[in-house]
């Protein structure tokens, strides 16, 4: 059987560009180290760095002098508001002004005074050193602090990162009813913490690495390393690595890059606020990738039904999971599908309407000025007007723009004649029913595909929705995520994971990770005990597949 692949083909224009990259980089798959590098000249290299960094007033050059037996001129070279000031007085200037040189090396030999310094003076817990004047002014605007000795070619880069943020409070896009009430926030070190603070395996990996070549902001790839498939990690990691631009201000930007599709009107990517939800994910085998300054995690890869799921689905009993999700489907189709049966019931195919409601929608239809194809169109507009309207605005006036508008658009178009009331209804439960979807970017795409299926059931009527449906579904099933079919586990079938599709089995059920993942452990539970009715549901090529680890 062929292996599946999680990398994308690329062209050779593309290969040719990568090896000419590491060639000038000098180190295989590592960026270049370009730059000039410190040197023993104290006085060059503070005029070097105010003239990158000096003439914004927010950078502080604090020199004083190191109370050696031969005081040694220093410098600390920090941004005010990056750091916390306290951090600063207490243990590193204090350290520095109040030391007292009574041991005989600190008199007679100054030979590696930088590390001295870090390994006996600075009472502070990160400290490193760093010769690269590029990497060290990167450091200096990322919140650290920077302290250069006269006669030293190494300064020392000690960790002093504080500014002010929002706390840890629940997601407003994705609120749940049962489920912990925490979501990620704008500090990518907050955000790793709380992961790791469900995560408590040593096999969690958190791997960070700056892109943007002006930002330099952080991203962190988080996985289990004794879950995730090693080849998922390794195209998550190459194609972030391969990301050349100015600046990453949200996670949008990565997902654009890293995307297999990115013309497709599909995400092929899932993004949450949520740290539940990244969790889960993490523990089933795929990979996260968190982005400093921004909540919004991305999840890979993931199937159209994933789209669907919510974060509480998994803290309810299964009847209640089963019921909902059933409805959230059923939400689905409206959504997409409901303007657009109308459509082709109403102008192509009225014989199909029972007798006693084509002639309660014909009466309602009595003088409107419109043809149907208008008159939804029309009404659909409004209702996206109002939606960015209602989203744009403040709260309180949000819902009250809602409210009127829907009002007069519903109420008064009614009584002026210009819409029939069976319009204002489907309109209505379209609208609702759009709001059901957990994942905002898949509830985007329905309003898009909403629009070009109304004109094809006004051109075809329902034997033009059923030709767009199959297109549609064909594109569908070409899609992939990192390698993983879009319809999995319904195409191609996978009867084991459907324990996880249209409904939830109960826990004790769900013995086996999604096997679309091919995670190195499949089993969820610590019992090796085997179900005759699991080899049943397992493709064949993971029946005979061990844990990843402890047999």
């Amino acid at each position: 059987m062929k292996k599946r692949s999680f990398r994308r083909a690329r062209p050779v224009a593309e290969f040719r560009k990568e090896k000419a990259k590491k060639e000038r980089a000098g180190n295989e798959g590592g960026p270049p180290q370009e730059g000039p590098a410190l040197t023993t000249d104290f006085t060059a290299n503070i005029n070097y760095l105010k003239e990158r960094i000096g003439v914004s007033n927010d950078v502080v050059f604090r020199e004083f002098v190191f109370p050696l037996p031969e005081p040694v001129q220093a410098v600390l070279i920090f941004v005010d508001g990056l750091i916390t000031k306290d951090t600063i007085n207490e243990y590193i200037l204090l350290s520095l002004t109040t030391f007292e040189a009574k041991e005989a090396d600190w008199a007679k030999d100054r030979r590696n005074l930088a590390e001295k310094v870090k390994d006996h003076v600075l009472a502070i817990n990160e400290v490193s050193l760093e010769s690269n004047l590029t990497l060290m002014i990167t450091a200096i605007l990322s919140g650290e602090t920077a302290l250069l000795l006269e006669g030293e070619d190494r300064a020392l880069i000690c960790n002093t990162r504080g500014w002010e943020h929002r706390g840890i409070e629940e997601p407003s896009t994705e609120a749940a009813v049962r489920g912990p009430r925490v979501g990620f926030n704008e500090i990518l070190r907050s955000n790793t913490a709380q992961v790791r603070r469900w995560i408590r395996d040593p096999d969690l990996r958190v791997k960070t690495m700056k892109i943007g070549l002006r930002s330099q902001t952080d991203v962190a790839l988080v996985y289990l390393e004794t879950v995730a498939n090693p080849e998922l990690v390794a195209a998550v990691e190459e194609r972030l690595k391969k990301i050349e631009i100015d600046g990453v201000v949200e996670s949008a930007y990565l997902q654009e890059y890293i995307e297999d599709r990115p013309y497709s009107l599909f995400p092929t990517l899932q993004t949450t606020e949520r740290v539940d939800r990244v969790v889960g994910a993490v523990l089933e085998g795929k990979v996260a990738v968190l982005v400093d300054n921004t909540p919004f995690a991305l999840i890979m890869p993931i199937t159209f039904w994933q789209l669907y799921y919510s974060a509480e689905d998994y803290y309810h009993r299964w009847p209640l999971t089963f019921l909902i999700r059933v409805i959230r489907f059923i939400a689905f189709f409206f959504s997409l599908y409901l303007p657009a049966i109308f459509i082709a019931l109403a102008v192509h195919n009225p014989e199909l309407i029972p007798f006693n409601l084509a002639i309660k929608i014909a009466g309602t239809r009595e003088g409107t000025p419109f043809p149907i194809f208008l008159e939804t169109l029309f009404m659909e507009l409004a209702i996206e007007i109002l939606r960015e309207a209602s989203v744009r605005l403040p709260g309180p006036f949000g819902q009250t723009i809602g409210i009127v508008g829907g009002f007069i658009l519903g109420d008064t178009a009614v009584r002026a004649g210009l819409i029939s009331p069976i319009m204002t209804i489907i309109v209505a439960l379209t609208a609702i029913s759009s709001f059901t979807a957990p994942s905002f970017g898949v509830a985007i795409t329905m309003r898009i595909l909403r629009f070009p299926l109304m004109l094809v059931a006004e051109i075809g009527g329902l034997y033009g929705l059923s030709l767009a449906t199959i297109f549609l579904l064909i594109n569908m099933t070409g899609l992939r995520s990192f390698g993983v079919p879009f319809l999995s586990p319904v195409v191609p079938l996978n009867l084991s994971d459907l324990k996880d599709s249209f409904f939830v089995a109960p826990r004790w059920a769900m013995i086996k990770r999604p096997l679309v993942n091919e995670p190195l452990d499949l089993r969820r539970e610590a019992s090796k005990a085997n179900h005759w009715w699991e080899a049943l549901l397992m493709p064949p090529k993971h029946r005979k597949r061990r844990r990843g680890k402890g047999e």
